[in-house]
């Protein structure tokens, strides 16, 4: 009975595994004849697909994507726009970097030396004078500089304050407000100098103090505190010494600003707001006397006349010597301007003899320029009518006079044929020019016709040659007197 069962479940297997081998067949062969498998188990599907396969982006993903995405035809829908945005963001891209580029090498250096609280006035207070002309709230940035300066402590003659002070004249003059700015000027230069002419009295008397302190008194001290006590007074000396040395640059310093003060009263005083050519002159002689002073005191204490030891800035303690001679020279111009030769001989030498102290063999434009003065000075001399000349003694005769500016003025010429750029300049062209000029005048004193025909057709080519329109009509000028 059992087998009999066996064999008919043998039986009955065999005949079902022809059909499941040829349904397998007919599923993996479709009609198409492209294979198309299917899973096993019947449920394999249903299963993939309850289970969640959710996938999250990056913000970094999702951006990449939306750029792409609209990044898809930019250029093809903007071709005007897209190229004006780019050039846009360059465009401020470099600007930006230039501001940063003038922050840090011009603006900040400018302030590096100013508290923080000092230097932020300053800021708003040249903002207000550079950029958007404000002269009420400039001069309140400045005062409130100058209050913050004090209230911090620092020296009230100072190359800063000083320096605001003068940046508040300068402030002033440009908009328009000469006589508030010559105010300023004189008030500041009066009280640098009277604290100039007290330091300078009163500079030896705490060494006096000292040396007083240190004189065996009628007390009896303890042999070990007699080296304490001399510790003490040498640290207290060498600290006065120091703030000595200190307060000795500070007075140079501000006497040097003061000269520069003297000279700008000069020039506004000369300008066409206030015309007084009184004050302008008086201002030149007291600016040229302080500076001879000066150079006085030096020579008797053996120091520097022209510059000096400049400390811990970068910039010397007093004038240098062509500095000086700068000075000494634009007062012999005024004089020169009113007819004065005689006070402006003496005054063009002095600066022509410190000009070739300060520069040696190595001669500069200023040279050419005062040279051609002389000789300038001598001819405007000659031609003074009898009664305006001075009623001096004449040590030299008129026709000596003639002879010297004559070779003043060649001297100026070849001086200026050894300078090569870049030291030689427009300054120097010019000043040939004026020179060729004189030596026709010089000729024309002579009673050279020919040669003073020659001379001016000279300064004429030089004149034209550099674009000179004033070289040009005074030579125009002179050959058609000589014509005539």
């Amino acid at each position: 009975m059992f087998r009999a069962a066996s064999r008919r479940a043998s039986a009955s297997a065999l005949h079902s595994a022809p059909a499941q081998r040829q349904s397998w067949t007919r599923s993996i062969y479709s009609s198409n004849g492209r294979p198309t498998l299917r899973p096993r188990c019947p449920n394999a599907t249903a299963n993939l697909l309850a289970i969640p396969h959710t996938r999250h982006l990056t913000i970094a993903q999702k951006i990449r994507l939306k750029y792409r995405e609209a990044s898809k035809g930019v250029f093809r829908k903007n071709p005007v726009l897209l190229p004006l945005a780019i050039f846009s963001v360059v465009g401020g891209i470099a600007v930006f970097a230039y501001v940063a580029y003038v922050e840090v090498t011009r603006v900040q250096p400018q302030y590096h030396k100013f508290p923080p609280q000092v230097a932020d006035q300053l800021r708003t207070a040249v903002y207000y004078t550079e950029i958007d002309l404000n002269p009420p709230k400039a001069l309140k940035a400045y005062k409130e500089a100058l209050r913050v300066a004090v209230e911090l402590g620092m020296h009230p003659f100072s190359d800063e304050v000083l320096g605001i002070k003068l940046q508040v004249a300068m402030m002033l003059e440009k908009a328009g407000l000469v006589k508030p700015a010559i105010e300023v000027l004189e008030r500041t230069k009066n009280e640098a100098l009277n604290w100039v002419e007290e330091g300078r009295n009163t500079e030896s008397a705490p060494v006096d103090k000292l040396k007083v302190a240190r004189a065996p008194g009628p007390a009896k001290i303890a042999p070990e505190n007699v080296q304490i006590h001399e510790d003490g007074l040498e640290d207290a000396e060498k600290q006065l010494r120091e703030m000595q040395e200190f307060e000795a640059r500070q007075r140079d310093r501000a006497l040097k600003k003061v000269v520069g003060m003297e000279m700008k009263l000069a020039e506004l005083y000369s300008s066409d707001y206030i015309q007084d050519e009184k004050k302008a002159e008086a201002a030149q002689v007291a600016a040229v006397e302080l500076c001879l002073k000066e150079m006085h005191r030096r020579q008797n204490l053996g120091l520097p006349v022209g510059g000096g030891d400049s400390g811990e800035g970068n910039s010397e303690s007093w004038l240098n010597m062509t500095e000086i001679a700068t000075a000494l020279a634009e007062l012999a111009d005024t004089y020169t301007a009113k007819d004065r030769s005689e006070l402006a001989m003496p005054l063009y030498l002095r600066a022509l003899e410190m000009l070739r102290v300060a520069e040696g063999n190595s001669p500069s434009c200023k040279q050419v320029v005062l040279l051609n003065s002389v000789a300038g000075a001598m001819i405007g001399q000659v031609q003074l009518p009898p009664k305006s000349r001075p009623q001096e003694k004449q040590t030299v005769s008129q026709e000596q006079t003639i002879d010297n500016a004559r070779q003043w003025a060649q001297k100026a010429i070849d001086v200026a044929a050894r300078i090569q750029p870049p030291v030689r300049d427009e300054e120097c062209d010019m000043t040939c020019v004026a020179a060729t000029y004189n030596l026709g005048e010089i000729a024309e004193l002579q009673n050279k016709p020919d040669v003073a025909q020659q001379r001016y057709a000279e300064a004429k080519s030089l004149a034209k040659g550099l674009g000179y329109e004033e070289g040009i009509s005074m030579s125009d000028e002179a050959l058609k007197r000589l014509n005539k």
